[in-house]
């Protein structure tokens, strides 16, 4: 593998990447550049415009960051991205079918197809990494121009434009936003924004509308927006989302192999993998983040562990008692801090939890980081050190954190949520419950998900008490209080089979005249965003009986992310249900449902005629195809589960439990 010091240094990257800079430069930036001064009339040399100067300055920078990646896996030394990617695949899922897209050089075809791609997929799956692939490859085939904008940068403070023209000026040279806006509006960049669920909560609201008029004004361009899956994406109703597959166990082994040049260690990794009962690890190997860390705490320890959070406590460890192998094996960096492993790890915690508090944020200027450190000092009475002293180490003797000019930030997000579950569990003391539930109870819940995976398997007893019991507390009050009336006549299981079905959710239908050939988008955009729903069109029922088209779609509840995480936890409290094809729906409809595009939301009463005898089973079958691949909580597992729970609070407070 080739380091960034060694037989490859970084300069010839640039010297390598030069020519196609260049060519990017007078291929797409000079005529548009040209075109934009005859337009307004404007003089070049007052530095009005963007200049083409800087553009190549921004190409040069953004290239030489991108090339380089920071991996733990290697106490976050450079690496060259290109020498441990493995190519990922984008997957386009519909009703119908499903389109694959390795993305081993640009992606042509699925950029031509959808020109506002949304890449939505949970921690470690690597959406920036492709990202970052992706900007070097539109300058390497010379496909336009790329802008890379890190949406974490953004604030009600920072609009997407004051980013843009921050990244493109150079120190001596600035220019005007309004003409900067006027070229993205000619067209013809390829903007990527990297990281929406990376934006703090608290400025969320006016982010999302700036990037939404930012991108209604500069529509002639390609957009690629990654997140995390969030309920606040709804508002890109007109982005196509894609996921990233899963790696297949192959595509795991190459990317080990990769980390140490077909070494020793990714050899001995391999074979006690293949030795493994792969049921315990099937989850780690199919997430490119987790590979990573498997890597660093088998090489570290020689053992493969079986849950998260001892994946990033030896990954912790190893970054902390790294040796510097050209000091020979036994040496150990000093900590300028002086602390120890634990005492690092406490206050650690505290910044992670901090971060949490802080709109989850994870990027930070010098005197916050600072800021954070000190707080963390404080929480800790018992430690001595200096604020400064541990930014260093989390810099370099213990490297978690990265710096990126003026910005301090967690290596991964991942990381930050683990500290932050930690300090939870070990830290918050008899505040742990209401911590958590206020977690739970979070119009943003969805943001949370991988620090409560994380809590769940660190402290499952607690998690089932506060979050698993209100989850299920609030099944049995909706169980109990739908379809009750005693004049159905249908099986108690396919009730109890449609009430399963719409937990978290709020189905409705709308309506659209036969003769229409194409669905008018752009009322259906306006609807799902009016109405909060969180998924796209997803089946189509015909009659003889009916002279329209009925569509479904869903409103979804944020707890329906957290029965998605449990579902791989508690697989008896959940099933999946098969999907159907939208032809298989014959519905006896025998009247119209108002106004096109109005819409109607589906009920439990006996009278609505979607809850007929001979709808029942087809309207229950629609709705699954509209919840796609969302399991259901299994009605008899959840009630059994809750009052084994509550039974067992009940004996834990009993006076005497504790002598028993």
């Amino acid at each position: 593998m080739t380091e960034a010091n060694e037989s490859f240094p970084v300069k010839e990257i640039l010297t390598v990447a030069g020519p196609f800079i260049k060519a990017v430069v007078d291929t797409y930036v000079t005529p548009k550049l040209e075109s934009l001064k005859r337009r307004f009339k404007l003089d070049y040399n007052k530095y009005h415009v963007p200049t083409e100067e800087q553009f190549s300055e921004y190409f040069y920078r953004t290239y030489k960051r991108l090339s380089i990646i920071n991996t733990l896996v290697f106490n976050n030394s450079q690496r060259f991205i290109k020498d441990i990617y493995v190519p990922l695949t984008l997957v386009k899922r519909t009703e119908k079918s499903e389109q694959k897209y390795k993305i081993q050089s640009f992606p042509v075809k699925l950029l031509d197809k959808y020109e506002k791609l949304l890449i939505t997929d949970n921690a470690g799956m690597g959406k920036s990494t492709l990202v970052k692939k992706m900007f070097l490859d539109t300058i390497d085939e010379k496909r336009g121009i790329p802008l890379l904008i890190e949406l974490r940068r953004l604030s009600k403070d920072k609009t997407i434009i004051a980013e843009i023209q921050e990244q493109l000026n150079s120190l001596a040279k600035d220019f005007n936003n309004s003409l900067l806006l006027e070229l993205l509006i000619e067209g013809g960049f390829i903007i990527f924004l990297d990281g929406y669920d990376e934006i703090p909560l608290s400025d969320r609201e006016v982010v999302t509308s700036d990037i939404q008029s930012f991108i209604s004004k500069a529509v002639n361009n390609t957009f690629i927006l990654t997140s995390r899956p969030e309920s606040a994406l709804k508002g890109f109703g007109d982005f196509q989302e894609v996921k990233i597959e899963p790696l297949k166990k192959k595509e795991a082994f190459e990317l080990l192999r990769k980390y140490d040049k077909q070494g020793s260690v990714s050899t001995l990794l391999i074979k006690k993998l293949e030795e493994t009962d792969m049921a315990n690890v099937s989850e780690f190997l199919t997430n490119p983040l987790l590979v990573s860390l498997l890597f660093t705490a088998f090489q570290h320890k020689q053992t493969i562990p079986f849950k998260k959070h001892i994946f990033y406590r030896q990954v912790y460890d190893a970054n902390f008692e790294s040796h510097d192998l050209t000091k020979g094996d036994s040496y150990i960096h000093d900590k300028y801090s002086r602390l120890e492993i634990d005492d690092f790890h406490r206050v650690l915690r505290h910044i992670g939890f901090s971060c949490l508090k802080d709109n989850q944020r994870i990027e930070f200027n010098k005197d916050e980081m600072l800021s954070l450190i000190r707080k963390a000092k404080i929480f800790c009475v018992d430690l001595n050190f200096n604020e400064s002293d541990y930014l260093k180490d989390l810099l370099s003797t213990v490297p978690l954190f990265t710096q990126d000019g003026n910005y301090f930030r967690w290596a991964h997000k991942s990381l930050q949520e683990y500290f932050a579950a930690q300090f939870i569990y070990l830290d918050s003391k008899e505040q742990q419950s209401r911590i958590l539930l206020q977690l739970y109870n979070n119009p943003s819940l969805d943001k949370f998900i991988n620090i409560l995976d994380l809590y769940y398997d660190i402290d499952t007893k607690t998690f089932r008490s506060t979050i698993l019991l209100s989850l299920l507390r609030e099944f049995r009050g909706y169980f109990n209080s739908t379809f009750q009336d005693k004049r159905y006549t249908l099986s108690p299981e396919v009730i109890s089979s449609r009430k399963e079905i719409c937990f978290l959710i709020e189905p409705f239908v709308f309506t659209m005249s036969s003769q229409e050939k194409r669905i008018n988008h752009e009322l259906l955009d306006k609807m799902i965003s009016k109405l909060g729903a969180s998924r796209r069109i997803s089946g189509t029922i015909g009659s003889p009986n009916y002279d329209e088209k009925l569509f479904c779609l869903i409103c979804s509840d944020v707890k329906e992310s957290l029965c998605g995480m449990l579902s791989g936890k508690l697989p008896n409290l959940f099933k999946t249900m098969p999907k159907f094809d939208s032809g298989e729906f014959e519905l006896n409809i025998s009247y119209s449902l108002s106004n096109d595009f109005e819409p109607y939301f589906l009920n439990d009463k006996i009278d609505d005629q979607f809850n007929s005898i001979e709808n029942f089973e087809q309207v229950s079958k629609l709705i699954l195809t509209s919840k796609i691949r969302t399991p259901n909580i299994v009605s008899t597992e959840a009630l059994k589960l809750l009052q084994e729970i509550e039974e067992q609070i009940q004996n834990e407070k009993s006076e005497n439990f504790l002598l028993d």
